[in-house]
């Protein structure tokens, strides 16, 4: 677990520094009450297009302190009914980074859906496959992390 781990500082601190002016569309949750959450994507769309769709803000629903937008009807009620079920890990920050202790905003079009659960890392393809080959491991680490922390 530690090498897998090992291998994301840099990652994540160059995601983070790319990300950094774009804070205000991070994918976290915020109390702000115009925040977006996921940069507008529609999470629903993860689980039934297998690709991220921008949301519609005509489809939009307050949930967890955040906009969230869906393409279309039909997505915001599937949420609405079962949010838990859609919802990013880690409230939307990366989840590697997480595996670390760090909040980093992720990158909504950089995602896996591991066990029913959709996780949204920050940096490119290979940040990604770096974290789903020890995908076990990582999500342990961040549960972890998640759980004693407060990020929440």
């Amino acid at each position: 677990m530690q090498r897998a781990i090992a291998r994301w500082p840099l990652a994540l601190l160059a995601a983070f520094m790319l990300q950094a002016s774009a804070s205000a569309e991070s994918t976290q949750s915020s109390a702000a009450a115009d925040h977006v959450a996921i940069q507008g994507y529609d999470v629903v769309s993860y689980f039934t297009d297998g690709k991220p769709v921008k949301g519609n803000p005509a489809h939009a629903i307050l949930f967890d302190d955040a906009k969230w937008w869906f393409k279309d009807a039909a997505h915001k009620e599937m949420f609405a009914a079962d949010p838990e079920r859609y919802l990013p890990q880690y409230g939307g920050f990366c989840a590697g980074g997480m595996a670390m202790g760090v909040s980093v905003p992720a990158n909504p079009g950089n995602w896996v859906i591991v066990d029913g659960k959709l996780y949204i890392l920050s940096g490119g393809p290979a940040q990604l496959e770096e974290w789903k080959a020890h995908a076990a491991e990582n999500i342990k680490a961040a549960d972890k992390v998640w759980t004693d922390q407060s990020f929440q």
